[in-house]
């Protein structure tokens, strides 16, 4: 008996251990996140909870802060807006689900996802939401039941997680568009607080396709959706539906008509509020847009608020005109980094290149007689000309290749490049700071799970904290 009691007090303590644990190491590691992007959520839920009078709520993903502009709005529309959509790392869902904390009669919500698959899902990102409620945990009181043991599950990686970051004693990057800094009290990157002039893409867009596929949004996206319109008709408030912001270059033109009616009338006829935009509407000249396909820059977050206000005077049935002179798209702004002339590059002649904006190069394949290296530091100049991003597909199958060096002055990486490269072990990358170099979703599509990329100049942190790279953290180790 003594041994079966033994028994179960030891599996109780073990049991309980995680609980008692993971508050101790998360208390005693301290704020690590306090000033970086996902921290920011903590701006968009205080302004939610501040503004009592009637309201307009948009709620989406990182193009509601990248393309709204609440003081034009205010000024256009007549009522305060609040930005609710920060990063896409936390799910459209969560956005819906912490709106509830002071939705009142008379409130309108514009749910306004990109067009995604993992934006138009029940997709919860719960590391993502406890590197944001880090000093805030009164916004995971919202957090929906059945996200409850996401939470609990990620929490010990997470402790962990901030364990290594102490004993390292790496430091965040905390400059830059994506950190707390340059997100305003209307919880937008604000325009005095960092600037964005222009497209800053070496290409103008990313390599990640927008497609307007039915397919691609889920029929459990659909429900919840219909469920927080109930809820929100319930109390008083009016929901519609928009559209994020699109690249036009990162749309197939050839059938994106087409594709917006049929995505338009889908929507239609599943969802319970009213779709007030037409998509194809959205898709705005690449000029327009900042550093991804769903961002805006300055002049395109204030075309898209005054989109959204026409279109929501419409539902309403004022025919009045939106007094406001549309601002035309400015010039690109791709900056050519310093590049360090003593880098063993690999010779530029082995590469075949495509002409970018402002007569930069693209490498967008290797020739022949290249195909049987092992190491190659990626070049950055050719023919006078500077090299600034590697598109899809350029290094397909070169399956001897074992390293490869990017050094600064490569400021995009597409989809695929390295797809087929089995014998893939290390993408050193020599930037300094994760701002700086772009990257797509599919960054590692067709690479070697062991391969590792090598922050060599940054903090791991730095690039594990990133709007980019964020998605990579399990690929990246510190290195030279």
């Amino acid at each position: 008996m003594k041994k079966i009691i033994a028994f179960i007090l030891c599996f109780v303590i073990a049991a309980a251990l995680p609980f008692v644990a993971v508050p101790c190491v998360l208390a005693a590691t301290g704020a690590q996140y306090s000033e970086t992007y996902y921290a920011a959520l903590a701006k968009q839920y205080d302004r939610l909870c501040a503004v009592n009078e009637p309201k307009v709520v948009v709620v989406g993903g990182s193009s509601v802060a990248f393309g709204l502009d609440s003081e034009l709005f205010g000024k256009l529309y007549g009522k305060p807006s609040v930005a609710f959509g920060l990063y896409g790392s936390f799910g459209v869902k969560v956005m819906i689900d912490l709106s509830k904390a002071n939705l009142r009669s008379g409130d309108t919500v514009v749910i306004a996802p990109e067009i995604s698959p993992e934006s138009l899902s029940l997709y919860f990102g719960a590391e993502s939401m406890l590197k944001a409620t880090e000093e805030r945990f009164d916004l995971l009181s919202h957090t929906a039941f059945d996200n409850i043991g996401d939470i609990m599950g990620a929490s010990w990686g997470f402790a962990l997680t901030k364990l290594q970051n102490l004993r390292s004693g790496e430091e965040f990057d905390i400059s830059g568009v994506y950190s707390n800094s340059s997100v305003n009290s209307y919880g937008e990157i604000g325009r005095d607080l960092f600037p964005r002039n222009g497209n800053v893409l070496a290409t103008g867009y990313l390599s990640d396709r927008v497609r307007f596929d039915v397919g691609d949004v889920s029929d459990e996206f659909i429900d919840y959706v219909n469920d927080y319109v109930g809820y929100c008709r319930a109390r008083g408030v009016r929901v519609y539906y928009s559209f994020a912001p699109v690249n036009g270059r990162a749309a197939d033109s050839k059938t994106l008509r087409a594709d917006t009616e049929e995505y338009y009338g889908y929507l239609s006829r599943k969802l319970d509020c009213e779709v007030i935009s037409d998509p194809y509407a959205y898709v705005l000249d690449y000029r327009y847009f900042y550093d991804t396909n769903f961002h805006l820059n300055d002049s395109g977050a204030a075309l898209r608020t005054a989109m959204l206000v026409r279109d929501l005077k419409r539902a309403e049935g004022d025919t009045s005109a939106v007094n406001f002179e549309l601002p035309a798209p400015p010039d690109p702004v791709y900056v050519q980094r310093e590049i360090d002339t003593t880098l063993p590059y690999t010779d530029s002649g082995l590469f075949e290149y495509t002409e970018t904006e402002g007569g930069y190069l693209a490498i967008s394949g290797i020739k022949d007689e290249a195909r049987l290296l092992k190491n190659i530091v990626l070049p950055v100049v050719h023919d006078n000309k500077y090299v600034v991003s590697v598109l899809s597909g350029a290094f397909k199958d070169c399956t001897e290749l074992e390293e490869v060096t990017v050094p600064v002055g490569i400021g995009q990486i597409d989809n695929a490049v390295f797809d087929g490269c089995s014998s893939l072990a290390r993408i050193r990358v020599l930037e300094k700071s994760q701002d700086n170099i772009a990257v797509s979703d599919g960054l590692m599509i067709g690479v070697p799970k062991t391969c590792r990329i090598v922050i060599v100049n940054a903090t791991v942190s730095d690039f594990g904290t990133g709007y980019f790279w964020s998605r990579y953290a399990e690929y990246l180790v510190k290195g030279d």
